[in-house]
């Protein structure tokens, strides 16, 4: 199931879940990074921008994959964190699924948690995961 499909009936009303939004992280020298997926101001959608700046997401998640594990584990953490988003996922879909929540605290991701089968967090908003129901019906 679809991560995007079990957070976004959880989030208040002012925070939607979005995929593949290009995110311009800050400060100088600006880059633009893909998360896999984003909690953002729902405001973000009328404004219609073709860039959403860092300081919209509320929480970037990260599914891992074998081609990007160092990029997705070491390098984006480190930008996420000096662009000032305040909370990262990093999925990893291997069964068992699992998930490592982090918070920025002074400046730096401390992980807060490490879960399997089921995410419940209290942070950013309490939102609750069935890590299980990502995996493909034929491999739970």
């Amino acid at each position: 199931m679809y991560l995007g499909i079990q957070i976004a009936p959880q989030l208040p009303a002012a925070f939607d879940v979005v995929s593949e939004i290009d995110v311009h992280l800050e400060p100088l020298p600006a880059t633009v990074r893909v998360p896999d997926f984003l909690t953002v101001k729902a405001e973000l959608f009328t404004r219609r921008q073709h860039l959403t700046p860092s300081s919209d997401v509320l929480l970037a998640v990260e599914v891992l994959s074998p081609g990007s594990v160092r990029t997705d584990t070491v390098i984006k953490p480190l930008e996420y964190a000096d662009a000032g988003i305040p909370h990262l996922w990093l999925i990893d879909p291997e069964p068992p699924v699992t998930a490592t929540v982090y918070r920025l605290v002074d400046g730096e991701y401390q992980e807060s948690q490490r879960a399997e089968k089921v995410l419940e967090v209290r942070e950013p908003c309490p939102l609750r995961v069935d890590l299980d129901a990502l995996l493909p019906a034929g491999l739970r």
